[in-house]
């Protein structure tokens, strides 16, 4: 199956709202609640005029798989939560001929281990026929024409990650998806195909109305508002490791077959980190037996990982798909929901019959908005930091911001934050940043705390993050200038800011809460699994600064909408409690800030709070920053705080500690690593996830810091290009921007910068090099600039 041409009709602007539905959800008459089950619906109807549109909205509970005259189509729907659940809106024409056609849907429940962010009501599908032409396709489950059955080869494989026993992966939390067993004895081979013969299959069931006006007893339904997934084949890497004897090409190219009672292992390099859905088929090999085992990395025996290219006795880890096959020619085998992975091993026994491996690729799953960023310097170091960096946040931007693509795979906060301005960076568009930090707003509690991810469907509340999703829309609007965007969620901003105004105690540092304020993953004796100290964050210098951050910001956005009364309080509010965390925390004799009043324990993190907020006069800051980068004792920002240590380089315009700062990614270069890590490695809490974005904020940096291209006004409508290089002595690049791709090639030599800019039509800006200005042009041009002095 080759990528879909198939788009969303609602995006981005809505064309088919649910005001008119008059279909209603459906299910199987013997589903009974939650379970893990898969279930298979078809509609066979007729097509007098296959050149017309043919439009349906579609949407299902928890996820569905869409076929078309079995044509793979799309699966959906987009996350979000049971108040705002999406539909997506599709024309079929394309997938459509004169005469009979089926309409066939895969719906899978993964049951009560099912992903944390898949917020669910019951096992259900709602198709609604847009056009004339459609309305048959409405599911009503009274008289409808749709026909159903339980897929009983199908039962949720659930990941074990905690308990007494064996685990299925190494690192602790999981909150994906179960994989899957399939017994294809037991499968409806063809299903999804015309003339397939679905006689016997029951009718549907009525669960629930489908609209949305006025309110639902189910889902409140809303349109898609992001692009559909991409659907693209992928090859698999080659076999590097096998029990089988003689040479194989499989599965680059050719077949294998594995000989009757007989126990072969194959292991799969894919070279680099990727995901989607791997697609097996297979033949005969009756009762055989195959287990997909995925994971990112090897181990070894200490679960060590080392240079992820050297294989040489290690071991994969990892959660697995097992399936038994019927002995039918070219059974297809793909998975229900997405896998991430660098290694395939395939575990397979066979019995009374040889197994013959046919192929296996992968349907590579992303948002299908380009991706297109390029940076180039003359430091290969740099170059291979920034691909690892960007195949990072590809990979997890699916239809909503993952945290990782391997073990979580949810949305949170203090990660998205990061995520969203590298994504806008590499694709130029700002609409997964606006999705996310809309739906942060919708999760909201009582108190004002935003949940720490959302859709979600359990409760995990760190105060810190309600601080950073104000920062988010600080800063869409530095980039934007969008005043409106201020106003949408204002009222939201200052009930978080109340919220978090009771977590402060007399001394104007923060106190104890019922949850747990998340600054960094950090180590030694005191961790307090977020924070620096294990005391419940109490007194805590850096938390408290994150307050301030949030106020100033606030302050800001209010004060660009004219409520300077607001912003005014805010600023005071602000000055109060950095008054009080110097006076507090800040050390004289090491001239740096504690962690809290007690001065038992130092961190960076406190002191780069310190800079972002002016908690220490600002010329200051610059010792200080040198000072934390080079004092070894202090608790190390790891991978996902260093957004703010470069932040803080940033602000005192510091290039030549960027290096310094960026250290600890050249171990993943070294490593031979695809993909960013979640944390530091350490013997009390080795790391897990090996995708994650909230580490690949360098990759942001070298356009925003190092070439130094930023948006001035609307968006791109104004920019300003002043680069500052750090180590490097060149950077070419191209900057996707809604306005268009900005071309650039920077040199500098001595005090002199050469700049080769391709700026779009409708942008202007400066281009600015140690004092001296000049305006761009429109078009490809080259600038020579010495320092103002010269």
């Amino acid at each position: 199956m080759a990528g879909l041409a198939q788009e969303e009709l609602n995006y981005p602007v809505v064309r088919y709202g649910p005001e008119t539905f008059t279909a209603s959800w459906v299910s199987h008459p013997d589903i009974a609640g939650g379970e893990d089950r898969a279930v298979m619906f078809r509609n066979t109807f007729i097509v007098k005029d296959s050149t017309q549109d043919l439009i349906i909205n579609i949407s299902a509970d928890n996820h569905y798989f869409l076929y078309v005259n079995g044509r793979f189509i799309t699966h959906g729907p987009q996350l979000s939560d049971i108040q705002h659940y999406k539909y997506e809106t599709l024309n079929l024409k394309d997938f459509i001929r004169n005469g009979s056609n089926v309409l066939a849907l895969k719906v899978v429940n993964f049951g009560k281990r099912r992903f944390l962010g898949m917020q669910s009501i019951f096992t259900s599908v709602m198709v609604n026929g847009v056009t004339e032409n459609a309305k048959s396709l409405n599911t009503t489950g009274a008289g409808d024409s749709w026909r159903c059955l339980l897929d009983n080869s199908y039962t949720a494989n659930e990941v074990v990650w905690r308990g007494t026993g064996e685990k299925a992966i190494v690192g602790g939390f999981y909150a994906n998806n179960p994989t899957d067993i399939v017994d294809f004895n037991a499968y409806p081979t063809g299903w999804e195909m015309p003339g397939y013969d679905d006689a016997e299959w029951q009718r549907t069931e009525f669960f629930e109305n489908a609209s949305s006006m006025g309110g639902s007893i189910a889902y409140l339904l809303e349109p898609r508002n992001l692009p559909l997934l991409s659907w693209d084949t992928e090859a698999m890497g080659s076999i590097v490791r096998s029990t089988e004897i003689g040479t194989t090409n499989f599965p680059v190219s050719g077949t294998l077959t594995i000989e009757p009672h007989s126990t072969s292992t194959l292991l799969i390099d894919q070279k680099y980190v990727t995901n989607g859905f791997p697609e097996l088929v297979f033949s005969k090999g009756r009762r055989a037996s195959i287990r997909i085992n995925y994971a990112e990395n090897l181990f070894g025996p200490n679960q060590e990982k080392g240079d992820r290219n050297d294989i040489e006795g290690k071991t994969l880890l990892g959660y697995y798909d097992l399936i038994t096959s019927n002995g039918k020619e070219q059974q297809k085998f793909i998975p229900n929901w997405m896998r991430t992975y660098r290694f395939i091993e395939l575990e397979i026994t066979t019995k009374e019959e040889a197994l013959t491996l046919n192929s296996f690729i992968n349907h590579r799953s992303r948002t299908t908005l380009p991706s297109y960023a390029q940076f180039i310097s003359d430091n290969e170091l740099y170059n291979e930091i920034f691909e690892i960096c960007k195949r990072t946040v590809d990979i997890c931007t699916q239809d909503y911001f993952l945290s990782d693509a391997y073990y979580e795979t949810m949305q949170y906060v203090g990660d998205t934050k990061i995520h969203a301005l590298i994504w806008e960076a590499m694709s130029g568009n700002a609409d997964h940043t606006r999705n996310a930090i809309r739906q942060f707003h919708h999760s909201r509690d009582a108190d004002g705390n935003i949940l720490g991810a959302y859709p979600l469907r359990s409760t995990f509340i760190y105060p810190t993050y309600s601080l950073v999703w104000i920062s988010m829309i600080a800063d869409h609007y530095k980039t934007t200038g969008d005043k409106n965007f201020i106003h949408t969620y204002k009222d939201g901003i200052v009930h978080t800011l109340a919220g978090f105004e009771r977590n402060m105690n007399p001394k104007h540092l923060v106190k104890k809460t019922p949850y747990r304020y998340f600054i960094d993953w950090y180590t030694g004796p005191n961790n307090g699994s977020g924070t620096a100290t294990n005391n419940d964050g109490e007194n805590s210098a850096v938390v408290s600064l994150h307050y301030v951050h949030a106020l100033q910001l606030a302050a800001q956005l209010f004060s660009k909408i004219g409520d300077t009364q607001t912003a005014t309080t805010y600023t005071q509010r602000a000055t109060t409690i950095k008054k009080a965390v110097y006076d507090l925390c800040y050390d004289t004799e090491r001239k740096l800030f504690a962690e809290r009043p007690d001065k038992t324990v130092y961190d960076q993190h406190t002191n780069i709070m310190a800079i972002l907020t002016d908690a220490i006069a600002p010329d200051k800051q610059q010792a200080l920053l040198v000072r934390i980068l080079n004092d070894k004792d202090l608790l190390q920002a790891t991978y996902y705080y260093r957004f703010y240590l470069f932040k803080a380089i940033e602000k005192i315009n510091a290039p030549e500690l960027f290096h310094l700062a960026q250290r600890p990614w050249e171990q993943m270069v070294y490593d031979h690593m695809t993909t960013t890590l979640e944390r530091f490695e350490s013997a009390e809490k080795p790391t897990r996830s090996e995708v994650h974005p909230w580490s690949a904020s360098p990759a942001y940096f070298y356009f925003n810091y190092l070439a130094g291209i930023k948006s001035v006004k609307n968006n791109f409508e104004e920019v300003r290009i002043a680069p500052v290089f750090g180590i490097l002595n060149t950077i070419d690049g191209l900057l996707p921007t809604p306005k268009g791709a900005i071309a650039f090639s920077l040199s500098k030599k001595d005090s002199q910068l050469t700049a080769q800019i391709t700026l779009p039509k409708n942008i202007t800006g400066n281009l600015i090099w140690q004092g001296t200005v000049i305006d761009l042009k429109h078009g490809a041009h080259t600038y020579t600039l010495k320092p103002k002095n010269q």
